[in-house]
């Protein structure tokens, strides 16, 4: 209990970061946005709440059982956001459809999500993130993917990628009736492989080698894939019409399924494009990117159109996904003309979870004075900090020549300079070396040069 009240706690999912944490934090987001930066993406930012539409138009109305909603008070209904790509691509919307493409665009923000934290899990986390937007081609796939395999890289975590491809499910899945797709997904996402079998039967789908699907790994994978593709082509030719050509408009069980489908249906194309995706692994290969074709990928079929992809890092415990992405239309729902854009998330939270940060922040130079010389001191500061990088401190305090020396060894300062009346006089101030208790007596430039200005 803190005298004069209650001590306030911060909330619930939410943490303070320390100067210790912020730097290591700051270190590795530094060296990330430098990277993106060579590759010629520009950063952006958008804002910390937006309207609920938004989301809802993006992940169905259901998202606003694990977001923060509000009403502002002119009764608008608002959201904190939970994710970049839906604000990002409303931004593109709104004020960048006319320019040059492709548009390569980088972001990092809080983002808020209300869930029961756990480790690498927060209500409030932070997301770093890049887009290329308006090319369609397997080159812009695979540039992405590589991107984000350098990021992880960058950051010194070592991370494992995987690289699915949702066309050839989605042609599975329009053979599925609509109202059926949602728990076929779920089983899917969940990995109940045999709850899916269960549910495949009872629908008399378990001929459509979905199964054999999800099962499929490594650069093999893509000839299966193909006899599959072929195999599924037969199927369809035998399907009845309204099975084959309307199984994705099948009957509903609510309005907002039934908007579901329709806006699934917008936004995402249906071609089956398995010699696109081979091209993928191939440029990956050329930008010498090792990853695992595995089509168990899916982050879901709202939006994503084809290659699909996940990157998963040890040290993290079951919740070892630290990136994910793909290739996506989303402008067309918001409002905008449909234009194709890959890109990818980043959990920085998770990466900081595991990331040894070795740089640590320089040590500060200490300017000390007597009273009487309080005004060429903060002089001192003032040349110093404009010259130098590292960071100069000066006594706020009142105190004494000596505390003032005792606060500059117990802050870890490398150098002291000390002014004194002689020390203004002679334009001559004493420089001493913490560590060995060395001193000199030299000029304001001198001390600039010696000390790295």
């Amino acid at each position: 209990m803190a005298q004069g009240g209650m001590t306030i706690e911060r909330p619930r999912g939410t943490r303070d970061f320390l100067p210790a944490d912020s730097f290591r934090r700051g270190a590795v987001r530094k060296g990330m946005v430098e990277l993106l930066e060579r590759w010629g993406y520009q950063e952006i930012s958008t804002p910390t709440f937006e309207h609920l539409e938004l989301f809802t138009i993006k992940s169905g109305p259901s998202i606003t059982e694990e977001i923060y909603t509000f009403k502002d008070k002119g009764g608008r209904d608002l959201a904190l956001r939970p994710e970049l790509t839906a604000p990002v691509m409303r931004m593109y919307v709104n004020e960048l459809q006319k320019a040059p493409k492709p548009l390569r665009l980088h972001y990092f923000g809080n983002c808020f999500r209300y869930e029961r934290p756990q480790r690498g899990r927060f209500r409030e986390f932070w997301q770093l993130g890049a887009e290329l937007i308006g090319s369609d081609r397997p080159d812009a796939e695979a540039e992405v993917i590589a991107l984000a395999g350098e990021l992880v890289g960058s950051a010194g975590v070592a991370g494992d990628l995987h690289i699915g491809y949702l066309g050839l499910i989605r042609s599975i899945m329009r053979m599925i009736p609509a109202a059926e797709r949602p728990a076929v997904m779920k089983l899917i996402d969940k990995k109940e492989r045999g709850l899916l079998a269960e549910k495949l039967q009872e629908m008399g789908r378990d001929h459509l080698g979905l199964q054999e699907l999800l099962d499929l790994r490594g650069r093999r994978a893509l000839d299966r894939a193909e006899e599959l593709a072929e195999d599924l082509a037969e199927i369809s030719e035998d399907l009845p019409p309204d099975e084959a050509a309307a199984g994705s408009r099948g009957p509903s069980t609510t309005d907002a399924a039934k908007d579901r489908s329709a806006r699934s249906d917008r936004a995402a194309p249906t071609a089956l494009n398995l010699p696109h995706f081979r091209e993928v692994v191939d440029l990956l290969g050329i930008y010498g990117v090792e990853g695992t074709v595995d089509f168990q990928i899916v982050r879901g079929l709202e939006y994503y159109t084809g290659t699909v992809f996940e990157i998963y890092a040890s040290g993290l415990g079951a919740q070892n996904q630290i990136c994910g992405g793909g290739t996506y239309q989303l402008a067309g729902l918001l409002g905008g003309q449909e234009t194709t854009s890959t890109g990818f998330g980043i959990g920085f939270d998770r990466i900081m979870e595991i990331v040894a940060v070795d740089e640590t922040p320089p040590p500060p130079i200490a300017v000390v004075f007597v009273p009487q010389v309080k005004g060429e001191a903060v002089r001192v500061a003032k040349t110093l900090r404009h010259r130098l990088s590292a960071p100069v401190v000066l006594d706020v305090m009142g105190r004494g020549l000596g505390p003032q020396l005792k606060q500059a060894s117990s802050i870890g300062a490398g150098y002291v300079v000390i002014v004194g009346p002689r020390e203004v006089e002679l334009e001559k101030f004493t420089l001493r070396e913490m560590a060995t208790g060395s001193q000199e007596a030299l000029s304001i430039d001198e001390i600039a040069e010696k000390l790295g200005g």
